[in-house]
């Protein structure tokens, strides 16, 4: 399954061009900057590729989904000290917290009208790894993620379809940490 949009027919004002982002391998520009900074004016769909997980129990290989919306919240840690005789707190920015990640999705076979149940059985797979998951999509790379970890996740039964799989997916944004040893000799 793959959508092609004219952008710039879609848009109201004709003078906004569509700038798009290259991202990675993906060939599709998947969502509209605006000429002012960069703020997202139009919600389409943007692929999610999970990159190949090579792991010694576990080898699976790209899986790219073309229908895929994400929400992304992101709350601060911030200490917050009452001190006498003042009526509010002294607030200290401690760090940024994580990203939650809400991902919603359809599925599809393209080659006719039966389930998909090969892509499917992949989606599980990755969904259910015990691992972070490489991610490659427009909104959540421009953001810093690269990397994320499945928390939970819905397969819901769609009425009157036969080739086409809803889910959706919470997930937490998470970051390669490298270990370096020295050798205090």
């Amino acid at each position: 399954m793959k959508f092609n949009f004219n952008v710039n027919e879609i848009l109201e004002n004709k003078d906004i061009q569509y700038s798009g982002l290259n991202y990675n391998e993906s060939e599709s520009k998947d969502f509209i900057i605006d000429k002012t900074g960069g703020e997202f004016n139009l919600r389409v769909f943007a692929p999610l590729v999970f990159e190949p997980l090579l792991k010694n129990d576990l080898n699976l290989p790209s899986l790219r989904i073309d229908a895929v919306t994400v929400n992304l919240n992101r709350s601060k840690i911030i200490k917050k000290e009452g001190i006498e005789g003042r009526d509010s707190t002294i607030k200290e920015h401690i760090t940024n917290g994580d990203f939650s990640i809400s991902i919603e999705g359809l599925i599809a076979n393209e080659a006719g009208d039966e389930y998909p149940k090969e892509k499917l059985f992949l989606l599980k797979q990755f969904l259910n790894a015990p691992y972070s998951l490489r991610v490659t999509h427009a909104i959540l790379n421009r953001f810093g993620i690269y990397e994320l970890v499945i928390d939970s996740y819905s397969i819901p039964s769609i009425s009157g379809t036969k080739n086409i799989q809803k889910f959706t997916a919470s997930a937490t944004s998470d970051e390669t940490v490298e270990l370096i040893i020295r050798d205090n000799a």
